[in-house]
């Protein structure tokens, strides 16, 4: 065989495997695959307060450190017999609306307090549930209602913080409900 035929002959056979290693390794290649995404949208969370957090009428003779404290469901005790002298005693009430029923949680902070008083040790009821301490995260599962949404009740401990007597009149502060998805 002559060195010519002998260079054509290997050149046919390399391209040959060439070839074929070519088509093998696309073959063998990964096809495209088609993946799906889910995307669910939902709508925030909507807070809206129903009524305030209301000690009623305090004696201006409270002292240091004594305490009024309202619960959930409207009760209230005092430290000192005869410091609530009357009014109107109620725990905050709030609605929560969530599109979906879905897993939240729950916040409550101070952010201001009054003159002669703090507020703190807040205890929140999520839709009749127990009393449930919420100035850490306080979880539960929203309902999904879209129209009414949950109810939420606030209860939270008054303490007199001045060692001046308080002054007759209105000394109103505010607290802070943050609620998000878990």
């Amino acid at each position: 065989m002559n060195a010519s035929n002998w260079m054509k002959r290997f050149a046919a056979i390399a391209g040959s495997v060439l070839m074929g290693l070519m088509f093998a390794t696309s073959a063998n290649a990964a096809n495209p695959e088609t993946v799906t995404v889910d995307v669910t949208w939902i709508a925030p969370i909507d807070i809206v307060t129903v009524s305030a957090l209301r000690f009623g009428l305090l004696d201006v003779g409270m002292a240091e450190n004594d305490t009024v404290t309202i619960n959930t469901t409207g009760g209230y005790s005092e430290s000192v017999a005869n410091t609530v002298v009357g009014g109107t005693i109620a725990p905050a009430e709030l609605t929560i609306t969530v599109a979906n029923t879905t897993p939240i949680s729950i916040l409550v902070d101070t952010i201001g307090s009054g003159t002669y008083y703090t507020i703190g040790t807040f205890l929140c009821r999520y839709e009749g549930a127990g009393d449930v301490g919420c100035e850490s995260a306080y979880n539960v599962t929203s309902s999904g209602s879209s129209s009414s949404g949950d109810s939420l009740e606030i209860g939270a401990v008054l303490t007199k913080n001045a060692t001046i007597p308080a002054i007759a009149g209105d000394d109103d502060t505010t607290f802070e409900v943050t609620v998000t998805f878990q």
